[in-house]
């Protein structure tokens, strides 16, 4: 389960990094090497940026899906437990 989170991450933290300069950077690079034209900047930065906010939203739910699974195995109690666990308290302190 963490191999799998720490390889996630660390391909991850170049997108979580990514940002207009950046992926112009890399645009203008990709333009002196001649595998990319001037005109097509705006797409070529849109796009990059674009998938660096996907690769994001997919980590965070990885994130997410992940401490779910660890707090299911380790039987932690949810906010709903504790929540109807008040409840009941305040219904017998109401009894007695």
């Amino acid at each position: 389960m963490f191999e799998t989170l720490d390889k996630l991450m660390l391909a991850s933290l170049g997108a979580f990094a990514m940002t207009k300069e950046k992926a112009e950077k890399i645009f203008d690079e990709y333009v002196s090497r001649g595998k990319e034209e001037k005109a097509n900047r705006p797409a070529f930065v849109k796009e990059l940026l674009d998938s660096a906010e996907k690769s994001r939203a997919e980590f965070k739910k990885l994130i997410n899906d992940e401490v779910r699974e660890v707090a299911k195995k380790l039987n932690l109690a949810t906010h709903d437990d504790i929540q109807r666990l008040e409840e009941k308290i305040d219904q017998l302190l109401k009894k007695a």
